[in-house]
Order: structure tokens, then C-alpha cells, then sequence
């Protein structure tokens, strides 16, 4: 298993700023196996992830079930 860096894009589609806000908390409560770096800049947040493999495409993951939850607009 290798260590590595990986960057993930997502999109803020609510347009709210409680929902980053949410998102970015519950990396820092749920993700925290493993070590990265989120940036913000308009609906646009990068997360920069590095560590072994494994725990990469775990945290990949988690993200992506996080963005889901914060980031998409609520289904009627």
C-alpha cells in the first residue's frame, strides 16, 4: 500500500453557506483518520487528502455521503 496525495472537487448546489459550514464540520467530527486540507472559494470546496491508500478511498467515501447530506439540494 503506498501513501499518496488525492484532491476531490465538490460543489456547494444549495448555494447556502450553512451547508459548507455543516459539511466542513462533519469532516472535521467524521474523517478524522487521515490527513487533509479543505479550501473554499465560492460553491467550489477542494479537499486535499494524503495518507495510505486505503484510508484514502474510505475518507473518498465519507465525503462523497457528506457532500450528499450538505451540499445537494433536499429532494421534495
Amino acid at each position: 500500500m503506498g501513501d499518496g496525495k488525492k484532491t476531490i472537487y465538490f460543489e456547494n448546489k444549495t448555494g447556502k453557506l450553512d451547508g459548507v459550514i455543516r459539511f466542513l464540520e462533519d469532516i472535521k467530527d467524521k474523517v478524522g483518520y487521515i490527513n487533509l486540507n479543505c479550501t473554499v472559494e465560492g460553491k467550489e470546496i477542494e479537499v486535499n487528502l494524503s495518507g495510505p491508500d486505503d484510508l484514502q478511498a474510505l475518507a473518498i467515501e465519507r465525503l462523497k455521503a457528506l457532500a450528499e447530506k450538505h451540499l445537494e439540494p433536499s429532494k421534495p
